[in-house]
């Protein structure tokens, strides 16, 4: 599982990989063991994967992946998934994309982005009601299947996505930006596919497949028909752009309920991706992944 590249162009942010290191990625993993991922599709809805078929799979739409990965992919003659929110495809900036990429740019660290996040807090009209829940919190509890998520990490998203929830983290955010003096649209440049990059990916056959149409960090929270509204948006829009409709997908930030295997069988949905190696049961739509920076410590060790 692939988020963000670095090169000349895309910015080095927290967790982002390089040329270089994907093809020492796909060295180290062999790539013989990596099926193409039309092949990868076709055996795991017969069953007939065997352990060790890998495939490769790419979150959020990014264009430091086309740039940066896309090219390794095609000098080792491989295919992906491509799991894509499409909420930018109808003038959205999509706001944690946009929210990562200023503390790529306007900040030395990403504890300086946290010092000035949390000062932000504790400024505002939300620090009592923070502090209260941070009371007791441990943080190596939290996210605990995610283990390259540093301690500040794990408090950062607790405070955003089980404390703030969407729209109050929006509002500090906002703030914290017009301070800093930056516009959303100078953020944007060059964050995303377009068009034209998803139908070359679809040409060369590569899957494009579903991951909800705002990217909601806690989709599994939503009730059956918001869910559902994210998805078959979602898949409407994906399916404009390439002609047929995905029947492939990757749950958000790993989160979905008992709601979301009807949701996405009634979208015509087969396969769907988790985003870590937890086992949830034998759904096709709880397929494991690893996270390439789990494999990159690995490698390192």
């Amino acid at each position: 599982m692939f988020h963000h590249f670095y090169d000349q162009r895309h910015p080095r942010g927290q967790g982002a990989m390089s040329s270089a290191d994907l093809e020492s990625l796909i060295a180290h993993i062999g790539r013989d063991r990596i099926l193409p991922a039309r092949l990868w599709h076709e055996k795991a809805l017969a069953g007939a994967l065997k352990p060790g078929d890998l495939c490769l799979t790419f979150d959020d739409n990014l264009r430091c992946q086309f740039d940066v990965a896309l090219p390794v992919l095609r000098r080792f003659k491989l295919t992906a998934f491509w799991f894509i929110y499409t909420s930018v495809f109808r003038g959205c900036l999509e706001r944690l994309e946009l929210y990562r990429q200023l503390r790529t740019l306007h900040y030395a660290t990403v504890d300086a982005f946290y010092d000035q996040f949390f000062a932000a807090i504790d400024a505002g009209p939300h620090a009592g009601m923070v502090r209260d829940r941070l009371t007791g919190f441990e943080p190596a509890d939290y996210l605990r299947e995610f283990p390259f998520y540093t301690q500040r990490d794990r408090i950062f998203r607790f405070v955003r996505d089980e404390v703030l929830g969407q729209i109050r983290y929006f509002n500090t955010m906002d703030r914290m930006m017009h301070d800093a003096g930056v516009a959303p649209g100078d953020l944007a440049r060059s964050l995303w596919m377009d068009e034209n990059n998803l139908r070359e990916l679809d040409r060369e056959h590569h899957v494009i497949g579903l991951h909800s149409h705002t990217h909601p960090t806690r989709i599994g929270q939503l009730s059956a028909q918001d869910q559902r509204i994210e998805y078959a948006a979602n898949q409407a829009i994906l399916a404009e752009i390439l002609g047929h409709k995905p029947t492939t997908m990757s749950h958000p930030c790993n989160s979905y309920s008992p709601a979301t295997g009807p949701v996405l069988e009634s979208l015509g949905i087969r396969l769907g991706f988790r985003a870590n190696m937890a086992q949830a049961g034998d759904s096709l739509l709880e397929q494991p992944r690893e996270d390439h920076a789990n494999l990159l410590k690995r490698m390192a060790a």
